[in-house]
């Protein structure tokens, strides 16, 4: 064989290793979400006008809306586990050792992650139905659009979704991370 070596064609298993890079980008991650999520909160709870119509003064609160609520406790429950996981992503980093390291506990939080997406798209979307019947309205039930006499509302508004789909994007990316972290664990079993 003139001292050519045969190389296995299987895959050794061998022990599963720190990976910074996962923890790293699950940190960023979560703060980008906690950032987004305190931003689509705030803008939603400044989203109040009052203005003066024939009939009297006409206020625009979110709290008039269900969607609007459903909404601001969507991205309430995601702040608070975005906090809760920006809090362990800093504890992995120092400890090395952190919820993406072992596999029950990867899988716990490659389902939060989830969830946590699954519950601001959802806040998101209801909320935007009912901001683009605000600003179009719906003219074959005859609601005329209400955004050009509470511009300041719908402007808020419009941050606060926008906010939202930017914290979407970041917590399906750390749910993208959980799960490489998880697809890692699987392939570097003992």
């Amino acid at each position: 064989m003139n001292g050519a070596t045969v190389q296995p064609s299987y895959k050794e298993a061998g022990p599963v290793r720190y990976h910074p890079m996962h923890d790293c980008l699950s940190l960023i991650l979560r703060l980008l979400t906690l950032g987004a999520t305190i931003a689509a909160i705030v803008a939603m709870l400044k989203s109040t006008q009052t203005v003066p119509t024939l009939l009297g003064p006409h206020t625009a609160r979110w709290k008039d809306f269900p969607a609007f609520e459903w909404f601001v406790i969507g991205n309430s429950i995601v702040l608070v586990y975005a906090a809760l996981g920006t809090l362990a992503a800093c504890l992995s980093l120092f400890t090395r050792r952190g919820p993406l390291s072992y596999t029950k506990t990867a899988w716990l939080t490659f389902l939060c992650d989830f969830i946590c997406s699954c519950a601001l798209i959802s806040a998101g979307s209801t909320a935007l139905g009912v901001a683009w019947i605000g600003k179009h309205g719906q003219h074959s039930a005859f609601w005329n659009a209400v955004c050009p006499t509470v511009d300041r509302f719908c402007d808020y508004v419009q941050g606060a979704l926008i906010a939202t789909l930017c914290g979407f994007i970041f917590q399906a990316l750390s749910t993208v991370i959980a799960a490489s972290a998880l697809h890692n664990l699987a392939t570097h079993r003992h």
